[in-house]
């Protein structure tokens, strides 16, 4: 009887270590987070690290977030035009540098990199909180708020459900001709966060380069919005001198309209005030005095090759 006791004993033993183990073991696993097909959400893939220590795990981590998936479910989670720049661990806080590319990410997809890059990478022992950076700089949201440091408490563990609160709609855009002596509009479906004012929405796209060919933005590379509100149907835009030191062919209209055209498409916006680092006196847009004081209202007769009229 004893030695029955003592052979059951000893099973039980056995069988709590190897769960014991078995839980070990899949504790262990490694997920890469990539973006599924239709940007709606993330997805895990399981994923075998060769790195040994914490700072050649992060630097296989992200070669292979940014490489090619083969996959016709989820693509790579770090677009081409993005690279991570450089990274440094100290002290559990993981600062991860990217290039000026990722600050023209749409507002929604940059949320899902981020979301994929951060669920990543706080797999790596050693790794307690992710700090973004772009240009140098760190990273702001869409309101210009900084983001700080993330760590698993930053997203929910089913990303996925966060597509509960992302929206749709058509923005009416207009952008320079090739010739920037006339507006060319485009129209496109976007996704946003329910959190995004559509006003602000609108700047972010027109800073982007358009889906028409022939057009380009009106924007010079790196100008920042510094804020935009709505009043009493008024849209006050607050720009940098950047949009200012233009270079190129877009007239000093066309570079106007291109943005009070597309904030007045917005239901609450029926005239915008343009205002540069926080509302100057008149400065100089392509060689012509602009007054900061003028309101502008939606103007179609730069549209190209139309003679439509205000609905």
């Amino acid at each position: 009887m004893k030695k029955r006791f003592a052979a059951l004993c000893l099973i039980v033993c056995l069988l709590i270590l190897m769960t014991a183990c078995g839980k070990e073991n899949e504790s262990a696993k490694f997920y890469l987070y990539y973006l599924n097909m239709n940007y709606t959400g993330i997805v895990s893939v399981e994923y075998d690290m060769q790195a040994e220590d914490a700072e050649g795990q992060v630097h296989e981590a992200i070669r292979m977030l940014s490489s090619e998936t083969g996959s016709v479910d989820y693509m790579k989670t770090i677009p081409d035009a993005v690279e991570v720049e450089d990274f440094r661990l100290d002290n559990g806080t993981l600062a991860v540098y990217f290039n000026v590319d990722y600050s023209q990410l749409e507002t929604y997809t940059e949320v899902m990199v981020r979301a994929a890059v951060v669920k990543t990478l706080l797999q790596i022992p050693g790794v307690d909180s992710i700090t973004f950076y772009v240009s140098g700089n760190p990273l702001s949201d869409s309101t210009g708020q900084l983001v700080g440091a993330m760590d698993n408490d930053s997203f929910i563990d089913d990303f996925g459900q966060e597509s509960e609160s992302l929206l749709t709609t058509t923005l009416t855009l207009y952008y320079a001709s090739a010739d920037g002596q006339s507006l060319i509009r485009e129209q496109r479906e976007v996704h946003y966060s329910s959190n995004t004012p559509l006003e602000r929405l609108v700047l972010e796209y027109l800073m982007q380069k358009p889906e028409t060919e022939g057009a380009q933005s009106v924007f010079s590379s790196g100008t920042r919005l510094i804020s935009v509100s709505v009043s009493d149907g008024v849209c006050y835009v607050n720009l940098d001198n950047t949009f200012l030191n233009r270079s190129g062919n877009i007239s000093e209209n066309v570079a106007i309209y291109s943005i009070v055209n597309s904030l007045s498409e917005l239901d609450q916006v029926s005239r915008v005030q343009l205002l540069f680092n926080g509302g100057e006196n008149s400065l100089s847009l392509g060689g012509a005095t602009l007054p900061q004081n003028n309101i502008y209202e939606k103007n179609l007769s730069l549209l190209r090759n139309s003679g439509e009229e205000e609905e």
